[in-house]
């Protein structure tokens, strides 16, 4: 490979300057340049050398003035501050912050052209005005009035006086915010540029300076470099390739910013010199590789600098990540050979142990808290505790619940972190948690201040959005082994060995975007930065950094999912149209196919055997789930896997549906403690009064400890006042009724004695495991009603296969459950009292009814028809028809599924159908459920019967256990 970029400099700066280069100062774009151009300077010295200074630019305008660069979380506090002073608006910092960031890139890219705040704000109904700005030319004040002509007409659109009414105040803002920042000695970066650029004189510290590797020149850059050059003290090295230089052929968008670089600031190198200036059209190997996946492209990586031993040419290999993300998947990935290599990206904090500590300690000092910040919600207190730090920590309550202290006690429990680790001696911990200490600290200084005035959630986002760009640098020799770096890391520095990773559209350029308060039109007009600058600037990175790299490989994702476009970037298709290189296309595809595990039965050991025997109730949840699934209920009820916890903050259906049944309890508590007998008055009382409505619900919401604070929340709220409304009507038509119990106050149990064939017995000679038809089994009486022992006591089994006598195990067990409500109300066909055992559904109500009770039982039919709702409700049926506390004058008893989602106004009758007659009297059905509830459990608890996964894998797509079986 011909010499590089920073050789060729190195060799002029030695040739020029000599060897004393004390007086010297070299200013960069960023760093990374300086480590090369020193090594480059001793080695081509041949001597001693006195190194410059290296600066960036950066450094240069921040030398010449007393301002500071302020905190960017200060900046948006005070530019708050500004914009409600001249506006007039209330806005909360929490509401404005998007807006402030926003404002002061917009603040920043004026000072940084140098631009004319007040002529971009000025008003847009003085379109007259525009006649003054004589320092636009014809095409730029055409720009304008195609933009102001807008506004000319339908000038009352809510969208425009909206528009004008902040447009003409972003001038006042502009200069309050930099008056008051100024007042604090401090400033955004472009007003510190912009102050340095208009000193009319500069105490220059370095006799020379010489600007290595520029490109887009912003005006304060311009008018610093000119008053430098005029006064003798600056040089210019550019760094770029005929290539893209302007031509009548050629359009790539770098070349008119080098060309006006290079006509107002000479070049210190030869610009006819081909060895320097003609490498891009030279011959190279050049290859695009598609990817299905990121994963792939980091596991290629591996094998590419295995291949003819690049990696063994160190410094001169560089694998540059246009998507930084990819970083741990690359680092992963790395072979052993390459031992020597230099990360020039950090490692994110956000990825460390303490950044995912830090966010479970917001949630829980924030979102956690109940009882006015006395205690902490069990769900918030659980993930914190499933931390593998969280033992080293003392968690109380907080004290107060401002931000302020919230901070300063969460950087005291993550002192206390760094304090308990620091004798495991892992440096990459240590670093994280120092500068995740400094972050909060940072944060708690502005809060003391007064500065930040923020509610929980959006503190947490910039606490997220803090911790998401900042990074732990990686220690080593920079200018050794191979080079793993980002974009902008690559300026200035030259490779013989190039990969490019993730060069996505979207990944180069990085996304651009036009998001600004100021319009593409007036932003040109005055010579502020645009789309167009922010692609010209990529187009150079890309071009610059693979003009002089003979062996080019570029990868890409092809896949177009999760947010992959899955198109190469429009750089790579300049190449081809223009380069004229020979440029080869591969695809990586995965060679091993990744086999689906199938879930697999579970035989009943005898440790499942003794768990069995000990569940001494059964209830008809435990019931439905081994219909629906015998391995589920393996996970659930044997192995005590227990579901993931909800989220407070979101509502799943349980919790929606707790939420409504707390509801609807406490309303009729409070009326049925007034009254026996609910009127339709006392319903009334509610429906005309939705203020004592929607506070019985949020009390529900309270007591389900389930927030109302958030835009999904506030939905779910107002849905459970109309299901709460349509059940009040729908009980209103039922009136007079009367409340026997509700939710805890009616639990019904009754017990279950059934007995089954011991392991190993046959039916019929067929060696099939011994599961009787009909197990020798009592529930209490099946017929004649009377109650022994608080027992139903059963009539002798019906028999029907032959079968072989084998010993038999007796089992007894208790069942039942909580009704949502037990009421009793007078039949109006009968005129009778009927008692109803209600069960209150928020989903979906069954598309047709079940025709007979074989269906209850059927594990085929369970999904379909919601079957499962009819086992509870007829189970609890049956149970009270028989009980002498519920029932002592043996009254007929109905199960009622109150669809409330689905169920109309009028005259809805929520009594459970069997073939789509209503069950007036649950008895009717007594035998035959009794007896295919006995077939069910002696199944259960059968030893031969194993725990086997259902066939129907939709059943499986809402199952928490679905990832233990490989679903």
């Amino acid at each position: 490979m011909n010499k590089t970029f920073l050789e060729y400099v190195a060799e002029d700066i030695i040739s020029k300057y000599g060897t004393d280069l004390s007086r010297i100062a070299v200013v960069f774009p960023n760093k990374r340049a300086a480590l090369f151009l020193n090594e480059h300077l001793a080695r081509l010295a041949g001597q001693p050398v006195w190194s410059p200074a290296y600066i960036t630019i950066s450094d240069l305008f921040r030398q010449h003035t007393d301002l500071k660069t302020a905190d960017p979380i200060k900046l948006i506090c005070d530019i708050h501050k500004s914009f409600t002073k001249c506006t007039g608006i209330d806005e909360t910092l929490d509401h404005f912050y998007g807006w402030g960031q926003l404002l002061l890139a917009d603040f920043d890219d004026i000072d940084k052209n140098m631009a004319d705040a007040d002529s971009i704000f000025c008003n847009l109904k003085d379109i007259h005005e525009l006649d003054d700005i004589s320092y636009l030319d014809n095409e730029q004040k055409e720009m304008l009035k195609r933009f102001f002509a807008n506004f000319s007409d339908d000038i009352d659109s809510e969208l425009k006086k909206r528009f004008l009414s902040l447009w003409s105040h972003f001038g006042d803002i502009y200069h309050d915010y930099n008056r008051r920042l100024t007042e604090q000695g401090i400033g955004y970066e472009g007003a510190i540029y912009r102050k340095v650029a208009s000193e009319q004189t500069l105490h220059l510290k370095y006799d020379k300076y010489l600007f290595v590797g520029f490109n887009l020149l912003q005006k304060v850059e311009r008018v610093l470099f000119s008053r430098l050059m005029k006064e003798g003290k600056a040089k210019f090295y550019w760094d770029f390739d005929e290539y893209y230089m302007p031509s009548p052929s050629h359009h790539l968008t770098t070349s008119p910013s080098q060309h006006l670089n290079l006509s107002d600031f000479p070049n210190e190198l030869d610009n006819t010199d081909r060895n320097i200036y003609a490498n891009m059209r030279r011959p190279k190997r050049i290859r695009f590789i598609s990817s299905p996946t990121e994963n792939a492209q980091a596991r290629f990586a591996s094998n590419w600098l295995l291949e003819n031993d690049r990696y063994k040419a160190g410094r001169k290999t560089a694998v540059v990540m246009c998507d930084e993300s990819i970083l741990l998947p690359l680092m992963h990935s790395l072979p052993p050979e390459a031992d020597k290599v230099n990360i020039t990206s950090g490692f994110p904090l956000a990825m460390t142990p303490v950044a995912s500590l830090v966010m479970l300690l917001f949630d829980l000092y924030t979102l956690g808290l109940r009882k006015k910040g006395t205690a902490f919600n069990p769900h918030y207190l659980k993930k914190l505790m499933a931390h593998p730090y969280a033992h080293h920590l003392t968690i109380s309550p907080p004290h107060h619940l401002t931000i302020s202290p919230i901070l300063h006690h969460i950087a005291t429990l993550i002192k206390q972190v760094g304090i308990a680790t620091k004798p495991e001696g892992d440096p990459l911990t240590q670093e994280s948690v120092f500068r995740m200490f400094t972050i909060l600290n940072r944060l708690a200084t502005l809060a003391d201040s007064g500065d930040l005035l923020v509610d929980n959630t959006t503190l947490r986002r910039l606490v997220s959005q803090l911790v998401s760009s900042s990074s732990i640098p990686f220690h080593g020799e920079p200018v050794v082994g191979v080079q793993i770096m980002g974009v902008l890391e690559t300026r200035n520095i030259d490779f013989d060995h190039l990969l490019l990773l993730s060069c996505n559209e979207g990944n180069m350029p990085k996304g651009v975007n036009d998001s600004s308060f100021i319009p593409y039109s007036i932003r040109k007009a005055h010579g502020l930065t645009t789309i167009d600058n922010k692609v010209a600037i990529y187009s150079y990175y890309f071009h610059r950094l693979l003009q002089r790299a003979g062996d080019i490989t570029i990868a890409y994702n092809n896949s177009t999912d999760n947010g992959h476009t899955g198109e190469m970037s429009r750089f790579m298709l300049q190449l081809l149209v223009e380069s004229g290189q020979k440029i080869d296309h591969y695809s990586l595809t995965a060679k091993n196919q990744p086999s689906p595990l199938m879930p697999k039965a579970i035989e009943k050991d005898e440790a499942a055997l003794n768990k069995l025997e000990e569940m001494s109730r059964l209830s008809p949840s435990a019931i439905n789930t081994y219909i629906r699934c015998k391995l589920a209920f393996y996970y659930q009820y044997i192995a005590h896997i227990k579901e993931p916890d909800s989220d407070p903050e979101t509502i799943d259906n349980r919790m929606f549906g707790n939420i409504f049944h707390r509801a609807a309890y406490l309303i009729y508590k409070d009326i049925s403690d007034h009254s026996p007998v609910i009127e339709k008055a006392h319903i009334q009382a509610y429906l005309s009064n939705r203020t004592l409505l929607a506070s019985v619900v949020d009390r529900a919401f309270e007591e389900e400890e389930c927030k109302t604070n958030n835009g999904l929340q506030i939905i779910n709220r107002e849905v459970i006042i109309q299901y709460i409304t349509k059940l009040l009507k729908i009980d209103q038509q039922l009136c007079p009724f009367s409340i026997l119990a509700m939710e805890e106050e009616a639990k019904v149990y009754t017990s279950l004695s059934f007995t089954i064939p011991s392991e190993g017995a046959l039916v019929g000679g067929y060696g099939i495991p011994a599961i009787p038809t009909q197990p020798t089994c009592s529930v209490g009486a099946l017929k004649g009603g009377a109650l022994k022992g608080g027992a139903l006591v059963s009539s002798a089994p019906r028999t029907n296969a032959p079968r072989t006598s084998a010993p038999t195990k007796q089992y007894n067990l208790t069942i039942g459950g909580i009704i949502d409500r037990l009421d009793i109300l007078t039949d109006k066909q009968t005129g009778k009292p009927r008692i109803r055992v209600v069960d209150y559904k928020t989903g979906n109500q069954p598309s047709s009814p079940i025709k007979n009770i074989d269906e209850i039982f059927d594990p085929n039919n369970i999904r379909s028809k919601h079957s499962n709702y009819y086992l509870q409700a007829i189970l609890y049926s049956l149970i009270v028809s028989r009980s002498k506390r519920w029932n002592p004058a043996n009254h007929p008893v109905s199960p009622a599924l109150l669809f409330i989602k689905q169920a109309p106004a009028n005259h809805y009758d929520p009594t459970l159908l069997i073939d789509k007659h209503p069950i007036s009297d649950v008895t009717v059905y007594e035998e035959e459920f009794l007896t295919k509830l006995k077939e069910t459990v002696a199944d259960m608890y059968s030893p031969n019967v194993p725990f086997t996964p259902t066939d129907d894998r939709k059943k499986c797509e809402l199952c928490p256990y679905r990832m233990l079986c490989g679903l």
